[in-house]
């Protein structure tokens, strides 16, 4: 077996011990892996077949999945949290999140018999806390009231919540020095947004750049779940590939191709943490470096691999987040979608040759594809989803990548110059304005369809697209021998 299908596969079935300890399935797939593995090697010392042996390796990398799920998940959790009031001190120890009237803060205590826990600690919007605050803290330790927040705070590890308690600061910048520089940059460039251009505008060109939401109102967000554009706002490759191509061209200009990459990489990290460290970046930034160092070294790449590699990353560092974290799930099934269903839907459908007017056959192809991936995802994580995404997705897909190159250059030279960067807004906001409109109007048609959905409906499903898109693929083979 190839070197990089061996390393498709080892990784696949460990990503499934992963998933299958995740579901609590842990005691039967170890059986099951330990027999699996002294079956094949019987066979294979019978035999003499290779491929037995390979089959064995398999079944190792199930076992070690379930192994490595538990024996990490098993220390993310404080055991002895105490419960009533209780007071402490902590530091800020991520970017805070604003909605609404309220402010969300990880908080990471500093000494004490909490030494190192961390608490989701909801408070009031004003005063504004920043990363790197140390605060003093007093209130009650809640333990989580439902399984998904149990989940969500598991996958954080978030050891429980503190909601509105006393909060004194009482210390400011004792944090990473790296991180307060990254987390000042990205509050200059949404600032400078809100300066140069209308809240509603401002805030949706944060979001598509940067992934910040805290401008959003609760009508634009309920408009955005309406017309099933939510997903713009989750940052993704296109951002990254901005970013990559920038910096590289910027770069190769003042130092040998070899800094320049290391450069762009460290860039793109920065990025990453700027923002937030959501699964769809973390996972366009993983594949975006792979891929530009396997151009940069002239080596080939399969994107099958490159997929694959970017997930083990992602559940090397977080085990918990391939079961539990929605946005990760959809991400890559999205991602999937555009890869390998995408072509195989042009191959059915082989008018749609060119892209059309303003692309709506390639943004209909895109959008199209992504949602069939996502949909038991979606119904099973909200219950319902938007028939009218498909519509709005066509007719503002084709502004997005120029609205968000564009918001990243006003954000740039914001640094620089006031003027020069409100005369590039002008050319941004035309853009914007379209594109709130069309979220707005397909939003307050409020079609959401509702679907009861269980996850045994999902199996046939897939094995449905699969049978899809692996008998266009054998068609497509055939037409090209022809």
């Amino acid at each position: 077996m190839p070197a990089y299908d061996a390393f498709f596969y080892g990784a696949l079935f460990f990503l499934g011990g992963i998933a299958g300890a995740s579901l609590g399935l842990r005691s039967p797939l170890l059986y099951i892996a330990a027999v699996c593995i002294a079956v094949f090697l019987l066979l294979w010392r019978l035999k003499k077949e290779s491929k037995f042996l390979w089959q064995a390796g398999l079944s190792l990398f199930l076992l070690i999945g379930a192994i490595y799920y538990t024996g990490i998940t098993t220390e993310d959790i404080a055991e002895d949290i105490p419960s009533g009031k209780i007071t402490f001190s902590g530091i800020v120890d991520e970017n805070p999140e604003t909605k609404d009237a309220f402010q969300s803060l990880v908080v990471r205590t500093r000494n004490g018999t909490l030494r190192d826990s961390r608490f989701l600690v909801t408070t009031d919007r004003y005063p504004s806390f920043r990363y790197g605050d140390v605060l003093r803290i007093s209130g009650t330790i809640e333990k989580p009231d439902s399984d998904s927040f149990d989940r969500y705070l598991k996958k954080e590890r978030i050891d429980g919540s503190v909601r509105f308690p006393e909060l004194s600061r009482i210390a400011e910048h004792r944090g990473s020095s790296l991180k307060s520089f990254l987390f000042s940059v990205r509050a200059r460039v949404l600032g400078s947004f809100e300066r140069l251009m209308p809240q509603k505008e401002a805030a949706f060109l944060g979001g598509l750049t940067l992934g910040d939401r805290s401008g959003f109102s609760k009508e634009f967000i309920s408009a955005m779940q309406g017309s099933g554009t939510t997903h713009l706002v989750a940052l993704s490759g296109y951002n990254i590939s901005i970013i990559v191509l920038a910096a590289m061209s910027i770069f190769v200009f003042f130092m040998r191709r070899g800094v320049a990459l290391a450069f762009t990489c460290f860039l793109v990290v920065g990025f990453v943490v700027m923002t937030g460290i959501e699964a769809s970046v973390v996972r366009a930034a993983i594949m975006g470096i792979l891929v530009l160092i396997a151009k940069e070294r002239g080596r080939l790449f399969d994107v099958r691999n490159v997929i694959v590699c970017a997930g083990l990353v992602m559940v090397l560092l977080n085990p918990r987040i391939l079961v539990f974290d929605v946005g990760f799930g959809l991400s890559f099934l999205a991602l999937l979608g555009i890869v390998y269903l995408k072509p195989a839907m042009q191959e059915y459908w082989r008018t749609f040759g060119n892209p059309g007017i303003l692309s709506w056959k390639e943004n209909m192809l895109t959008t199209s594809s992504a949602q069939i991936m996502v949909l038991p995802l979606l119904l099973s994580s909200f219950g319902s989803f938007s028939p009218l995404s498909l519509l709005s997705n066509i007719m503002v897909l084709e502004c997005v990548p120029l609205t968000m190159a564009l918001g990243f250059g006003v954000g740039a030279i914001a640094f620089v110059s006031h003027y020069a960067a409100l005369a590039l807004s002008w050319f941004v906001l035309p853009l914007l304005y379209f594109e709130t409109g069309i979220i707005t109007f397909f939003g307050k048609l409020g079609f959401l369809l509702e679907i009861p959905f269980n996850w045994s409906f999902a199996i046939p499903y897939y094995a449905a697209v699969g049978w899809f898109i692996w008998k266009m693929n054998k068609r497509e083979r055939g037409l090209k021998r022809a």
